[in-house]
């Protein structure tokens, strides 16, 4: 069994790998109710004995005066960013997170943070965008076996309350943005005893009202029996009295605690430990994606998910770079474009938009777009025999320009998080000529599950399980879903590995419900194992729909499909147990939906007429064809019948973070928007179905 040790030995990346044999089955282990269990043929077997702070030792090894951690400084008297990134270097890093892990352990001695606080083993809270000093801090909280808990920067103040109090931080690392939330909320965080400033942006030099701002938040904060420094305070304290480093004895220490997004209540702290964090970062590298010490990552996720957090620890263990935006996503093109990287992650939501305005101008008459429909199809056509991303004359002629959007440099895009279309998948693949994966996992996996394979073209699936990772399916009977049915056994996806979690925090009883005596992950999604030794997510167990003559409806499936519609950017699908068809609620995209509804009322609308917008979502004629759209998409998706929206009511106002019915990761809360939109559904429910026959 290969096992790595202190990054001393790893199996070598295979030469190539068998893309109709991507899984093999373990011999002898099917059972009454599951499949077998499948793992990667490529490299079955992976275990760790290493811990995080192994991994960045590692990278660090390969790249002690390379650069690390990237970003934009701000240059206050002018109100603008550099063109150029800077850049710490892995030896730099290193240097500063001893400083901070050392300038908090000289407040615990000094009992700044609490009487007879220990060295190790408490927890420190980090609040804040993408920066990095998010990995600084947590670098030198692994370097004395203390425990990180990130907050979405996006968090409303109280989901960000409930989190610092359910993992008890001590210490939180913030901007000035969020300290009256946590100062107001003082009675509410009984452990919290600092606040450590940080810069709103890196590098920039605080002017003199912004340094008031501070004195006046220290003055408060000493009411409150809070300290308040800043980083570079910390630092320098650190640097003054270093403290020997107290790593992990054992990779089954605790590093993290992930909050899942909470699409469904409070969000669940699931425990994140050293080797789930040290094998997600070595795995991935040996099925050929982030392989290579000259990677360069963007980073905009947030790194409150597993899933960014997963992929800059890859970074780390190869010695690579990250860059991080700018903080604000309408700056994303602008920071890929002077970062040039080499790796863009992203969600289906990001690649779902570029797809649709990519797909709207081919639809154009213009001599432009007909030109990108010849250069796709072209592409496309190539790509479904061969797998190939390139084109000599087409990638010179159309899609350089398209690649420079990212920054010309990119050669891997990967997309996590939630179902990607494939139709998506293949055309951003030729669009920007890169190995553009999709990936599979969650809080309780690491986000390290499954994940494609290289050069598979035949898309749909979310690839094998990641090497040592074990999955297998289990009965759904209830649901029709069956490890004996045929062509493909179906089932609840169940997984096993070293990057699984050891539980949820302080929820024994919703542990026991998630992983069960064998080991194994029940993760709530349905899947089928096809004849590739694929895994494709079929929907989550619990937004199964059984609608009221008996046919189930995978809700967010079919609600991924139907996004495609040109004219909509957010499409929420419904149904009811006790009604016999669907019925959706949807946002408008202004820019093609202005045009749209321009032509049907005869007045020019303009796609920043907030007003003029809403009255044509109300408009029935305009309704009707945007359910036309939907309609269309259905059929050339080929949708069961009882899976076409049959009533749409259209809005203009965004499903958002702010109005509370998405969270942070941009997932839908589905109770809060039955709860929040009753009356639309209801209205809609009291319609006469559209006609909406499911034949081409």
């Amino acid at each position: 069994m290969a096992t790595a040790q202190g990054g001393s030995w790893l199996p070598p990346l295979p030469e190539s790998f068998d893309l109709s044999k991507q899984s093999i089955a373990v011999p002898n282990s099917a059972e009454e109710g599951y499949t077998p269990i499948y793992r990667n043929s490529a490299v079955p077997y992976l275990e760790t004995t290493e811990t995080y702070y192994d991994v960045f030792n590692i990278g660090r090894e390969k790249s002690h005066d390379r650069p690390f951690l990237g970003w934009r400084a701000f240059d206050t008297a002018k109100g603008t960013f550099a063109a150029e990134y800077s850049w710490i270097t892995y030896d730099e890093v290193e240097e500063r997170r001893t400083a901070i892990g050392s300038g908090l352990a000289n407040l615990a001695s000094s009992g700044a943070l609490g009487i007879q606080l220990p060295q190790t083993h408490w927890t420190v809270g980090i609040w804040c965008q993408n920066r990095p000093e998010w990995q600084i801090i947590d670098l030198a909280n692994v370097a004395h076996t203390r425990q990180t808990v990130s907050l979405y920067d996006t968090y409303d103040d109280a989901s960000a309350i409930y989190v610092l109090d359910h993992s008890e931080a001590k210490v939180v690392f913030t901007t000035t943005s969020h300290i009256s939330t946590l100062l107001s909320a003082r009675d509410q965080l009984p452990h919290l005893r600092a606040i450590i400033l940080l810069d709103l942006t890196p590098g920039a030099v605080l002017p003199e009202t912004e340094l008031s701002r501070q004195q006046l938040a220290r003055q408060w904060a000493a009411s409150k029996d809070v300290l308040l420094l800043t980083f570079d305070e910390v630092l320098a304290s650190g640097r003054k009295n270093p403290v020997a480093h107290s790593p992990p004895k054992d990779s089954s220490e605790i590093a993290s605690f992930c909050y899942t997004s909470g699409t469904t209540g409070k969000p669940k702290g699931g425990l994140v430990a050293n080797h789930q964090l040290a094998l997600a970062s070595a795995c991935t590298p040996l099925i050929g994606f982030a392989s290579s010490q000259d990677e360069l990552q963007i980073s905009y996720l947030p790194l409150a998910h597993i899933y960014e957090r997963f992929l800059e620890t890859v970074m780390m263990r190869m010695g690579a770079r990250i860059g991080y935006f700018s903080g604000d996503v309408t700056r994303l093109l602008e920071d890929a474009q002077c970062l040039k990287p080499t790796l863009f992650p992203g969600v289906p939501r990001v690649f779902n938009r570029i797809a649709s305005q990519i797909q709207f101008q081919m639809e154009g008459t213009s001599f432009k777009s007909k030109l990108l429909k010849r250069a796709v199809d072209a592409k496309v056509y190539y790509h479904d025999i061969d797998g190939s991303v390139d084109h000599a004359f087409w990638d010179r002629l159309v899609f350089k320009k398209v690649k420079a959007l990212l920054g010309g440099n990119v050669k891997a895009i990967v997309s996590g998080s939630a179902p990607l279309r494939p139709d998506v998948l293949k055309l951003l693949r030729v669009c920007f000529g890169v190995d553009f994966r999709e990936g599979y996992g969650s809080t309780e996996n690491t986000g390290c599950c499954t994940i494609m394979m290289p050069g598979d073209k035949n898309l749909g699936s979310v690839g094998p399980p990641q090497p040592g990772q074990e999955i297998r399916l289990k009965d759904c009977p209830e649901l029709g879903y069956r490890a004996t049915d045929k062509p493909w056994p179906r089932g609840e996806l169940l997984h096993r590995g070293q990057t699984r979690f050891p539980g949820y925090y302080k929820d024994p009883e919703k542990t026991k419900e998630t992983v069960d005596e064998g080991g194994w992950l029940h993760t709530g999604d349905v899947a089928a194992y096809d004849d590739q030794g694929r895994i494709r997510i079929v929907d989550r167990v619990k937004n199964l729909v059984k609608l009221a003559q008996g046919e189930y409806v995978a809700i967010e499936n079919v609600e991924q499909v139907l996004s495609a519609n040109k004219f909509t950017a957010q499409t929420w699908l419904y149904g009811d147990s006790f009604q016999a068809h669907l019925v959706a609620v949807a946002v408008p995209d202004p820019e093609t939906f202005a045009p749209l509804a321009s032509s049907i009322l005869g007045k020019t609308i303009a796609p920043t007429d907030i007003s003029a917008l809403a009255q044509a979502c109300d408009d029935p004629k305009v309704v009707k064809a945007v359910l036309a759209e939907y309609t269309k998409t259905a059929r050339a998706a080929k949708l069961a019948g009882y899976e076409f929206i049959k009533a749409l009511k259209l809005r203009v106002e965004p499903f958002s973070i702010e109005n509370g019915l998405l969270t942070p990761t941009f997932k839908m809360k589905r109770p809060e928007a039955k709860k929040a939109l009753i009356k639309e559904l209801d209205a809609l429910y009291a319609q006469e179905p559209a006609e909406t026959s499911s034949k081409l």
